[in-house]
């Protein structure tokens, strides 16, 4: 199959086009069952996170007629699937951090300031946030969810070396707090 812009999958999903669905499968499955694989799960958790992950995007397109992706569709559902995969692992205390492995520690701590209940919402702020900070910290908040360790982030990025990333990774994820903070939307849910 050839390969379809994000305007083309978001047609095929309201058109419920199977071959856009296979389509989404080929391209999108292995990343977010990798994230669950290396994260305490298993081939069956990745195939029913990334079910109900299409789900949330059925409901999206259903609930907005005129909804438009700000980010990759592929970058859009790994989102969608970390998130309910992080509070699927929070809900069964399944999280075991080894101490020496700060690079997962770091990925799969950071949290939103208080937590949206609606995801779609969630992730919405986040990648108009995410968006807002400097590139540099977007490289290297996508490469660590990526899984690429600090050493290998400073390398692609020219970095001096992998403690300045971690420091920098640090710094980027007190700055995205701070953007999200000051987010009229995400402000606006928690006034009386």
């Amino acid at each position: 199959m050839k390969r379809l812009s994000d305007d083309e999958i978001i047609h095929g999903l309201k058109q419920q086009d199977n071959r856009v669905l296979q389509y989404i499968y080929k391209n999108s499955f292995n990343s977010v069952k990798q994230l669950i694989l290396s994260n305490a799960g298993s081939e069956n958790d990745a195939e029913d996170i990334f079910q109900e992950s299409l789900i949330i995007v059925f409901k999206k397109l259903r609930d907005e007629p005129a909804f438009k992706l700000d980010c990759t569709f592929t970058t859009y559902i790994y989102s969608i699937a970390r998130l309910m995969w992080l509070k699927h692992l929070r809900q069964i205390k399944k999280i075991h951090i080894d101490p020496l492995n700060r690079d997962l520690e770091e990925r799969i701590e950071f949290e939103e300031p208080s937590p949206v209940e609606d995801k779609d919402l969630r992730l919405a702020i986040y990648q108009r946030n995410l968006s807002k900070i400097p590139e540099d910290c977007q490289a290297i908040l996508r490469l660590t969810v990526e899984k690429i360790t600090a050493k290998e982030i400073a390398e692609r990025l020219g970095f001096r070396s992998e403690g300045y990333v971690r420091k920098r990774r640090h710094f980027c994820k007190e700055f995205l707090i701070n953007q999200i903070k000051d987010d009229a939307e995400y402000r606006a849910m928690f006034e009386d």
